[in-house]
């Protein structure tokens, strides 16, 4: 099936970023119009279960990144409170019971969307401006590339600053703040990012193609009321095994190393575990990967320009603060955890160390950095996964206070 609809892409990597045409083009009315009721955000757990039917079929194999190059990683083992079980894993970075600051390279790839449907294409552009959503003189990607994920900011988790630092060193520092605190502890982990060219896509949603398609969304975006001449009220999707397939080329065919964590951005469009044009398949706002064990890592995520209005509690870079400490933490998707669910925006069970499905849809109170007021997504701390009493700040088990419990056997899941 993958092979069909490759057919319709047209993919290609730029030197420069081009210049892009206007973020759509004409309304077109066979658009489907949707309410953003209709719309839900996936967990974690479907991305990893496609990704794994992926690889199960065969599509997308990338060849082994080259020899030498490999992630810092330590290896933790603890014995869960819930269940007497012991489980180990490995998180990107030194052991926090250090003081060694560790830098990973980050490669920062903008995605250009570009879906023609019923003659019209529509260009989501995270490198195009869009000053009725994101203000004048922004675009998606270049507030990605200032926002706290790369730069630094002043950081408080449950009244205890943590330090001026980038969104996941300070997440791992409260997370484990029982070893860090110590005033001579110099104990981060950095992202030192750069930016690469952008990845083209360009697909023909035409009759039967189910690889992708472009939806009119109703309400009100970016103080714009819903009609023919807003360009706001739209949304892009892909499906998975499409995108997947291009982003693990994309590595390979400019040389990227699994010492490297490669980060895509997309703008205002996100993904479908499934055929793109049947909304029960929608939507995936990001997902990280790996290629190994942990091999080459890589993310991708939305930047969603349009406030909390599409998706609740969702906004600019919350999509990424979620997959990038997700990524931290578990950069293989392997690490295992008692049974947990049933929360947030998780239905059903799950056994897995990602910090951010637990709380999905939940956020920080906005950094202002640069500008631009930034949107955090709330983190579940190690602690809240295996018991015990909490490593974190403030004795508690997220980083803004929302769990005050470690987690509850599910079923039925929840939190003490």
């Amino acid at each position: 099936m993958i092979k069909g609809y490759l057919s319709y892409l047209l993919v290609s990597a730029i030197a420069t970023y081009l210049s892009a045409p206007a973020l759509f083009a004409q309304e077109s009315r066979s658009l489907r119009t949707i309410d953003p009721g209709q719309l839900h955000v996936l967990d974690e757990q479907s991305a990893r279960e496609a990704l794994a039917l992926k690889a199960n079929r065969g599509v997308g194999a990338s060849a082994a990144p080259p020899a030498g190059n490999s992630l810092p990683l330590w290896t933790y083992s603890v014995r869960a409170s819930q269940n007497g079980q012991s489980y180990s894993g490995m998180i990107v970075g030194t052991s926090p019971t250090g003081t060694q600051t560790t830098t990973v390279p980050t490669v920062l790839v903008p995605v250009i969307l570009k879906i023609t449907q019923s003659g019209v294409t529509y260009v989501f552009d995270p490198t195009s401006g869009d000053s009725g959503c994101i203000g004048s003189g922004n675009t998606a990607f270049g507030l990605t590339q200032t926002s706290p994920l790369f730069q630094n900011a002043n950081f408080t988790f449950n009244g205890v600053n943590v330090g001026d630092t980038q969104y996941a060193d300070a997440f791992l520092r409260g997370e484990f703040w029982s070893y860090v605190k110590s005033a001579s502890s110099s104990y981060h982990l950095l992202l030192s990012p750069t930016t690469s060219s952008a990845l083209v896509v360009s697909v023909n949603a035409g009759s039967g193609n189910s690889t992708a398609e472009v939806y009119s969304i109703s309400g009100s975006q970016c103080g714009t009321n819903t009609g023919t001449t807003n360009p706001h009220a739209k949304i892009g999707v892909i499906n998975i095994d499409t995108i997947d397939t291009l982003l693990e080329n994309y590595i390979s065919s400019h040389s990227l190393n699994a010492g490297q964590f490669p980060f895509f951005v997309m703008y205002n469009a996100v993904i479908s575990e499934g055929a793109a044009n049947n909304l029960n398949n929608c939507c995936i706002l990001g997902y990280h990967n790996s290629l190994g064990n942990p091999g080459q890592t890589y993310g991708i995520a939305e930047f969603e320009g349009r406030d909390q209005t599409v998706f609740s509690g969702v906004s600019d870079v919350s999509a990424a603060s979620h997959e990038i400490n997700e990524w931290v933490n578990d950069p293989n998707g392997s690490n295992l955890t008692p049974s947990w669910g049933n929360i947030g925006q998780v239905g059903g069970c799950q056994s897995n160390f990602e910090v951010g499905d637990p709380l999905s849809g939940t956020l920080l109170p906005s950094v202002y950095l640069n500008g631009f007021n930034y949107h955090l997504q709330e983190l579940a701390y190690f602690s809240w996964f295996y018991g015990g009493g909490s490593l974190g700040t403030g004795g508690r088990y997220s980083d803004n206070g929302t769990f005050r419990g470690y987690a509850k056997l599910c079923p039925p899941g929840g939190t003490n």
